[in-house]
């Protein structure tokens, strides 16, 4: 089941909820204050490959890769 953020617009109070598919995912009720409280979508990280191999040994072409020393 998916796990759900939630802010509480009167409180402030952020928490996590496990929803089911068909239950309401956009709303909540805050634990602390039971105040309605609104769905926040977090930002997904961001994705960064170090260093010169990873393209030239795990995702190259038939011919290999022309920008790095790695060529079969």
């Amino acid at each position: 089941m998916p796990l759900y953020e939630y802010r509480c617009p009167k409180c402030g109070k952020d928490y996590e909820v496990i929803k089911g598919f068909s239950e309401d995912a956009d709303h909540d009720i805050c634990p602390d204050c039971k105040s309605p409280s609104e769905r926040v979508f977090s930002e997904a990280p961001a994705v960064v490959y170090h260093g010169s191999g990873y393209y030239c040994t795990d995702h190259k072409g038939g011919s290999g890769c022309s920008a790095c020393p790695h060529k079969d």
